[in-house]
């Protein structure tokens, strides 16, 4: 029988959704590059409202105009740094990523870009890598992000909190409990210390320590976290932002486990209905819901809106992260289980014979890789 996998979404719990562009704030407001807070004002609106659809058009205008005005290495990076973290938060990583790479190129190699947002494009940077898989790209980024926090800035600042959230996140994708629990909690503390406990921000550092219970199956300790999460989210964003819908697609996998399919039903309905009106229909966030939902709908027995679901996951991750990508391989494996049940057992042969090879591929690669580098 199919399972239903915890997914905990390290791309939309992003504590500080506003930091990156609070800083491009500050920086106009201290008499540097005005014309940018003129130019993506409405972008970083609409990013601070969660939507990060609408922001883009006006980022991206706001990137066009620095590069047109010969602006300055830090207003630049800044310009980078914005578009590409609204980027990524609707799954569109190939461009992000390039982004967050001329970024980190321009604070390298120039004399005159301000070195205090280094860490902030670096933890960015490390996010985006966790929500790709590249486990030892992203730990490399949000160790050295975090490094820079410390020393840079000061150990009592968000942008520290965030790295060590972040890191405990990874850990957690790695089952490297220990590290994941010490970083979120430490980050966890930080924050309830600078913010308060009822803080928004502290609604995604505490889903990301459900989702190293959840991962343990400890589901007992993740599901009073989410519902602390949930709460202060919907009573500080409201019901239709982003970081609303990550909670529930957690809490929804949380009830799964749990065994109450009904409420697991509405937590993940409500997650995709959301999802799917304010990202783009190709969004990978879409995709993971997707496939939860249609996991358990598979249990409760109503195969027809589970088959749409998922072949709605599987179109979108072939999209987002080619056809012979893990996730691909996983979403083949559950939908030829649901398949099997609806007697199509000639499509479902078919689906676990690509997954199979898939895997196989996969496998051979990561050890024809480890093999070079020794």
């Amino acid at each position: 029988m199919a399972r239903l996998w915890w997914t905990c979404d390290p791309n939309s719990l992003g504590p500080f959704l506003a930091l990156v562009l609070m800083v491009s704030s500050t920086v106009a407001g201290q008499g540097q590059d005005i014309t940018l807070k003129n130019q993506d004002g409405p972008g970083r609106e609409a990013f601070t409202s969660g939507k990060y659809k609408e922001a883009v058009p006006f980022l991206r205008l706001a990137l066009e105009q620095a590069i047109t005005d010969h602006a300055s290495d830090t207003r630049m990076v800044l310009a980078l740094n914005d578009l590409a973290e609204a980027l990524r938060l609707i799954g569109h990583y190939d461009e992000s990523e390039k982004l967050f790479d001329r970024a980190i190129d321009i604070l390298r190699n120039s004399s005159t870009a301000e070195s205090r947002y280094k860490p902030i494009i670096l933890s960015n940077q490390g996010k985006l890598y966790l929500a790709t898989g590249r486990y030892a790209l992203s730990e490399s980024s949000l160790k050295e992000a975090l490094r820079l926090a410390e020393r840079d800035l000061n150990r009592q600042y968000p942008q520290v909190a965030d790295a060590l959230v972040f890191l405990g996140i990874l850990y957690t994708a790695m089952d490297k409990w220990k590290q994941a629990e010490t970083n979120l909690k430490r980050g966890i503390a930080l924050g309830e210390k600078r913010l308060g406990k009822d803080d928004v921000v502290l609604a995604s550092m505490l889903a990301g320590l459900a989702g190293l219970y959840a991962k343990q199956r400890q589901w007992s300790r993740a599901e009073p976290l989410l519902v602390r999460a949930l709460y202060i989210a919907e009573r500080s964003l409201g019901p239709e932002h982003p970081e609303t819908a990550a909670i529930l697609n957690n809490l929804g996998q949380s009830y799964y486990w749990r065994g109450n399919l009904i409420e697991a039903e509405k937590a993940l309905r409500r997650a995709l209905e959301v999802r799917r009106k304010i990202l783009d229909h190709g969004s990978a966030l879409i995709a993971f819901t997707s496939s939860s939902l249609a996991v358990v709908l598979t249990d409760l027995g109503n195969y027809d809106e589970a088959r749409l679901c998922y072949t709605e996951s599987l179109q979108i991750q072939e999209q987002n992260f080619g056809p012979k990508a893990s996730q691909v391989a996983a979403t083949l494996e559950q939908f030829a289980n649901l398949l099997h049940k609806m007697e199509s057992d000639e499509e479902a042969l078919a689906m676990e014979v690509r997954a199979k090879s898939i895997r196989a591929e996969l496998k051979y690669t990561v050890k024809a890789n480890t093999n070079r580098e020794r």
